[in-house]
């Protein structure tokens, strides 16, 4: 199986008990995926507490076939069903571990991550994530991986984008 790794860091404007707040919240969460393009947005599990927040949900995203390359178009649809499964724990008062899985229904690739956000003070806080994205497919495997590893960097960069306008709309 091919692998591929992605490192992502990211910084946000609020601490922890703030980010806890936002991450734990249904509404969030739909808007989230929605305003990121999804067409449809399944919640199968939604639990927050004090000290875990575990989310699954299924979307539908519009896939930009215009991206992929000439010889994976045969491969792939207009839309796409990408199953999400996050687990978010308060490890204490300056730290929150995540594991994230994101993987498209069907595919042939799938994407696992592990980080930690770290608050720096109490108005900013830093988000680390590490992925192993792999691929089943013989010969090709690293490529499609390599491919799929970048069009998570660049949802990645759209979800913090909407984390960001989310934050300053809730004041």
């Amino acid at each position: 199986m091919a692998v591929a790794k992605l490192e992502i860091t990211q910084a946000f404007p609020a601490g922890l008990d703030r980010l806890w707040t936002v991450f734990g919240t249904p509404d969030y969460t739909g808007r989230k995926y929605r305003a990121l393009g999804s067409t449809a947005v399944q919640i199968r599990r939604f639990d927050a507490t004090a000290r875990e927040i575990a989310v699954e949900l299924e979307r539908l995203s519009p896939v930009a076939v215009d991206a992929v390359p000439a010889w994976a178009r045969p491969f792939v649809g207009k839309r796409q069903a990408m199953r999400h499964a996050t687990v978010w724990r308060r490890t204490n008062a300056k730290r929150i571990d995540a594991v994230l899985e994101i993987d498209p229904v069907g595919q042939p690739v799938a994407a696992r991550g592990t980080g930690e956000v770290i608050e720096i003070d109490p108005t900013h806080s830093r988000l680390t994530l590490h992925f192993d994205v792999t691929c089943r497919i013989p010969r090709l495997g690293g490529t499609v991986a390599a491919m799929y590893a970048s069009q998570i960097e660049e949802a990645l960069r759209a979800d913090h984008a909407f984390t960001l306008r989310y934050l300053r709309e809730a004041g």
